[in-house]
């Protein structure tokens, strides 16, 4: 099975590179990266044999618990996670997951991403080199082989947990609360190495925490070649223990997640309970002066609400909701303890949630694929498509800005400037917003179906993800300063600047917005019949 189950991968590889020549260059991509890399590992590994071993095993430590931080949030991120071997591909046949999973376990290492790794791993534990002969070198070279295992294994269940979780509407909202609290250990992180100082962080709590993680299967496999020949006794042999039975732990787990994804495959409905038709009430609603709503505005109620359900419910849209809340967040806290939570920069960070927010939805129409059906059988507006959606998104996105431009401007002391900060947020997501609405009718390209895995990629959406990508980025990178650029001159120049900032800014953010919508429905409307083969 296992031999059947290799050969199986790379045939669909090879398959996969025939009718997609642009993953062959990602393939490539990736492979010129991890070689240009390995004289820095080597070279960095040399430099850190040559220091104390206290110091050795925190670095050690700090590195691979990065690294396996990394190998978690990035598949469950970015969209595009290898899945030539996704275990529902087998649900067909009978096979159980028992003898699926040695397959499945060796076939996970052949990637690149994964060899790599493991090489590095292995570099990082002859780091020990230079603490007393051989001993030190063979524990530390175990311990990260276990460790760059299990790396690969938590990925692999990471991304089946990650999908059924999303799946249920309790999932989405530990996921919620897992957030919140991740932004608060991020901010009292914040508040402790603000309060003692960068240097007094490094030397006591940080120093305390990775020790900590070297008693836990984070950072034992690391840490177990510190304690041959000085603490003695059973300390290397109890961590190297417990990185194996964490690895057991994590195959099984593994083995468990492939077990029922073979018998349960996702629902392609929402998860939520029983209840009203929200899209049909907004279409009788009323405008904010009471009027009915006329034809037009009913039609945009109706996107916008079935937008918004989407944002709760579907798993997809829930998944790209976390990843554009927690990256801009979790880097902005570690740029805080970086550079002491000091100066006015810090008021930058809520500009670039918003840039990312807003730069996240430049395929924002083919997450609606079912609903594009409808529209256009239905005759409806592109404009009034663009618009709802648009809104839909504003709905959760213009208060994340809010408040965090509110946290940004408190951390810098810097309550005079609360008003246009906040402007140019606001501004620069609508501005992204606008441009995203065009792309995501100019260059839409496959996602993952309802019902699917938010975490996997159509194997031929690579270049066309590519480019839709490139184009998005180029069209934002245009807009966005001269929306932000009025506020940077502000801070350069103060006086009048501060009250033309907010003019301008809001001024072009709001007319790239209407341009946005304006240009997409004309788009839509040129190539709507397209658009359906473009993603589905």
């Amino acid at each position: 099975m296992v031999a059947a189950l290799v050969s199986l991968r790379w045939r669909i590889v090879i398959h996969q590179f025939r009718r997609d020549w642009w993953r062959m260059l990602f393939v490539v991509a990736g492979a010129i990266w991890a070689a240009l890399l390995i004289p820095g590992v080597l070279v960095g590994s040399a430099r850190l044999s040559t220091e104390s071993t206290a110091v050795k095993a925190e670095v050690l430590i700090a590195v691979g618990a990065l690294i396996g931080a990394a190998w978690i949030v990035v598949p469950l991120l970015a969209t595009g996670v290898d899945d030539s071997l996704d275990p529902t591909r087998f649900a067909a046949w009978g096979v159980s997951a028992r003898r699926l999973m040695p397959g499945l376990a060796v076939a996970a290492f052949t990637t690149v991403p994964a060899a790599f790794f493991v090489l590095v791993a292995v570099v990082m534990g002859s780091s020990w080199r230079g603490d007393g002969g051989v001993g030190p070198v063979a524990v530390g070279t175990v311990g990260a082989v276990l460790t760059a295992v299990s790396w690969v294994f938590s990925s692999r269940l990471a991304a089946l947990w990650g999908a059924r979780i999303l799946a249920s509407t309790l999932g989405r909202w530990l996921v919620a609360l897992a957030v919140a609290g991740l932004i608060g250990v991020i901010a009292a992180g914040v508040v402790v190495v603000r309060a003692d100082g960068l240097e007094s962080a490094f030397d006591y709590e940080i120093s305390t925490f990775l020790n900590a993680l070297g008693s836990t299967p984070v950072g034992a496999g690391f840490a177990a070649a510190r304690d041959v020949g000085f603490q003695g006794g059973w300390s290397p042999w109890w961590r190297l223990a417990m990185m194996v039975a964490w690895v057991w732990v994590l195959f099984e787990a593994w083995r468990s997640a492939v077990d029922h994804a073979l018998v349960n495959p996702l629902s392609r409905g929402g998860g939520t309970r029983k209840r009203g038709d929200a899209i049909a009430a907004a279409v009788g609603g009323r405008d904010v002066r009471g009027h009915a709503f006329t034809a037009s505005q009913r039609i945009v109620a109706a996107v916008r609400r079935r937008t918004l359900r989407s944002w709760r419910a579907d798993p997809r849209y829930v998944a790209q909701l976390v990843g554009a809340l927690v990256m801009p967040l979790l880097f902005g806290g570690l740029a805080v303890v970086a550079a002491g939570g000091t100066g006015v920069w810090i008021t930058a960070l809520p500009i670039a949630l918003a840039l990312a927010v807003g730069w996240g939805r430049h395929n924002d129409l083919a997450y609606d694929s079912s609903g594009l059906w409808l529209d256009i059988v239905s005759a409806v507006s592109g404009r009034q498509i663009a618009r709802g959606r648009l809104e839909a998104t504003s709905r959760w996105a213009v208060p994340s800005v809010i408040g965090a431009s509110v946290v940004a401007v408190a951390i810098a002391k810097r309550w005079d400037v609360l008003i246009p900060v906040t402007v140019t947020a606001v501004a620069v997501l609508y501005a992204a917003l606008g441009v995203a609405a065009v792309t995501s009718v100019l260059l839409p390209y496959r996602v993952p179906a309802p019902g699917e895995s938010p975490f996997g990629a159509d194997a031929g959406s690579v270049g066309a993800s590519l480019v839709g990508q490139i184009v998005s980025s180029v069209g934002t990178g245009v807009v966005v300063p001269l929306v932000a650029g009025p506020l940077v001159a502000a801070f350069v120049w103060g006086g009048a600047w501060w009250f033309a900032s907010v003019v301008i800014s809001a001024t072009v953010g709001a007319g790239a917005a209407v341009g946005g919508v304006v240009a997409a429905g004309r788009v839509y409307e040129a190539r709507s019949g397209k658009l359906i083969s473009a993603v589905t």
